[in-house]
Order: C-alpha cells, then structure tokens, then sequence
C-alpha cells in the first residue's frame, strides 16, 4: 500500500503570508488530522515551534530573523534557534560574560523562566551562586569567571553610585578640582580636610570620600577624631613622639 503524498505548496503559501501557523491551520493546509505527518513535514521545511504561548504556534527558520541570543518574536509570540527555552537559556548562561540573574533572562525572553531554570540547576546543566540575596545562574565550565566578573562589575557599580551621591561633587569638573586642591595639601592637611567633609556626610562619610579621593579610609578616619578631640598641634604633620627614632637615640641604645 503507498502511502499518501501531501504537497506542501499550499502550506509554504500559507507560511509566506501568515509568517505564523497554528497547528490545526497547518492540517487543514495539509489535508490530513494526522499530528505525524504533520510535524514529518514541519521537519523537512525546517521550522521552529515557538517557545511562548506552550508552543502552540509554528513557523519557518527562512521567516525569522533572529537577534544575538537567538531569538525572534512575531506578534509578541516568541521562537529561538535553540528551540526549547529550556535550551534557550542554557545557550544564552553559556555565552555570557557574567551569568545572568534570573530576571535579566526573564527580560531578555520575555516569558517566566523560574521552572525552566530550576530544571536546568537539577540537571546540572548550570550552575548558580547567591549573590547579595539573588541566585546568579553561570555555565558549568565558564563559571568560575563568569562570577568573578559579575562581582567586580557590582563593586564598580558600587563606587559610582556612592560618587554621585556625595552632595557638592556630583560633578567631574568639581571632582577634578578636589583631586589638584589635594595634591597641595600636606598629609596632616589632607586627612584634616576629609575628616571634616566625612563629618558633614554624617555616617558613611569615611568609606565614601575614601572611594571617591583613593585615600585611604582610616586616614579620613584619623583625621576625624582628631577634628573631634581638639586635639590638633599647629605646624606639626605628625603626633610629638611619632615617625622613625632619631640616629642619636638609636645610639644610645
């Protein structure tokens, strides 16, 4: 017995002006109620059944036009070139330069992705670590980078945004003229002069002039308690009795 021949001519016609197909529109287009025949031929004109909406909805791989993670939308309705999003994400965690927090992948997807993640972290086809209370999901071989390079990207984030909110040096400009007015400063001078402006920040104030001048924060912290203790000797950088002993001392001994 031959088996029934199903052109798809009339299916290619109906791809090339939907872009998008349900299943029931490709039977009707095919002429037949069998599933089998129906993705045999889906097979041989290399589609893609998408990974929003339960994969309900079906297109060709000629069709899309996929971004750098893979993934095209029509119509709000999402397919990637890996095919799952199972795969989808484990493809995009694998390529990342720093792992992805699970709501950058949510983001980029644009569908949940907490189940397909944690099917992947079962499988240990990803790993994840916890990052200040959120799960960064890394590749299995790239990982250990990955989140060295996440951590130092947080830390940088970090500094800049204590910068801005520094009241009086948002700007470059005053911050450039912060750094020249320092450099004429001698060093009882300098820690003198930040620990005042730390005490005018109030709490904070130490770590945050710290990373904005590179100075380091127990010298802005000296320079604070001396400022609070009065207790200040004109004309001196150091304590009496502080610095290296003199030749004549080291001689007695």
């Amino acid at each position: 017995m031959r088996l029934a021949k199903y052109s798809h001519r009339k299916l290619l016609g109906l791809f090339s002006r939907d872009v998008v197909l349900t299943l029931d529109s490709i039977r009707e287009a095919l002429g037949t109620t069998s599933k089998a025949t129906v993705f045999r031929k889906l097979k041989s004109l290399g589609h893609r059944a998408s990974y929003s909406h339960a994969g309900k909805y079906h297109t060709l791989d000629e069709l899309a036009s996929y971004n750098k993670y893979g993934i095209w939308s029509f119509n709000q309705i999402y397919f990637s070139q890996q095919g799952s999003l199972v795969d989808t994400l484990e493809a995009i965690i694998n390529k990342s330069q720093e792992g992805y927090f699970a709501s950058e992948l949510q983001t980029l997807v644009h569908v949940r992705v907490f189940n397909a993640l944690t099917q992947l972290v079962v499988s240990g086809r990803v790993l994840r670590e916890q990052i200040a209370g959120e799960y960064l999901y890394i590749s299995k071989v790239l990982g250990t980078d990955q989140l060295a390079r996440r951590k130092q990207s947080i830390m940088l984030c970090a500094c800049k945004e204590e910068k801005v909110l520094i009241p009086g040096f948002g700007s470059e400009v005053v911050t450039d003229c912060l750094q020249t007015f320092l450099s004429i400063l001698d060093e009882r001078q300098k820690r003198l002069y930040l620990g005042l402006e730390s005490m005018k920040l109030g709490h904070g104030g130490d770590l945050r002039l710290s990373q904005l001048t590179g100075i380091n924060v127990k010298t802005i912290a000296k320079g604070r308690r001396e400022l609070s203790s009065k207790n200040i000797t004109p004309g001196r950088i150091r304590k009496v009795g502080s610095g290296r002993s003199s030749i004549k001392k080291k001689l007695m001994w």
